[in-house]
């Protein structure tokens, strides 16, 4: 299993469904993101209407929980209630052993992705899929440049090249998602 751990802190994106958790992403450079959604085969992963309580991880601890249910919906999850007001729709997608990418798509926003590593049943870390995780070959051939965003990516072969180059990397910040039951 790949540790996900000390590493410099950055700016996240708006990133996925973790509201605070995630929002410590929201300021992240170097985060992928696409027009649209790309990835097409999202699954009800964590069942059809999951409670998660999410963290924002800095500095060695866990701050800022919140709480958000989530129902199965036109093949996304959607938040239908709960104290983390900043979450959106997301998709997510079996990765390589345990992982999952998570797709976010807000309206009105880039989609982005993350990485869920599933530490043990139903406890998720959580970290955005970033640019700069991937070698110089890898952001040259899949990123497009634009001026509102670091790398912006058009195809499902670039999604899961960058979430493989972070799934491989240690990660200090990001979220945790723990899975509740009703």
């Amino acid at each position: 299993m790949n540790k996900i751990s000390s590493r410099r802190p950055r700016r996240a994106p708006h990133l996925l469904f973790l509201g605070p958790a995630l929002a410590s992403l929201v300021l992240l450079t170097g985060c992928i993101s696409s027009i649209a959604p790309i990835l097409t085969d999202g699954q009800p992963l964590l069942g059809k209407e999951p409670r998660l309580q999410f963290y924002v991880l800095r500095d060695g601890t866990v701050r800022e929980p919140s709480v958000e249910t989530f129902r199965w919906q036109d093949g996304r999850y959607v938040p239908i209630g709960g104290s983390a007001k900043d979450i959106g729709p997301f998709t997510l997608h079996a990765f390589e052993g345990t992982d999952l990418i998570v797709q976010s798509i807000r309206a009105g926003k880039p989609v982005e992705y993350g990485i869920a590593r599933k530490l043990a049943d139903g406890i998720y870390l959580l970290a955005a899929v970033d640019e700069s995780d991937a070698d110089d070959a890898t952001q040259n051939k899949f990123c497009e440049k634009a001026a509102t965003v670091a790398c912006r990516v058009t195809s499902r072969e670039a999604v899961l090249a960058f979430a493989r180059a972070s799934a491989a990397k240690p990660h200090a910040g990001g979220g945790l998602a723990l899975l509740m039951e009703h």
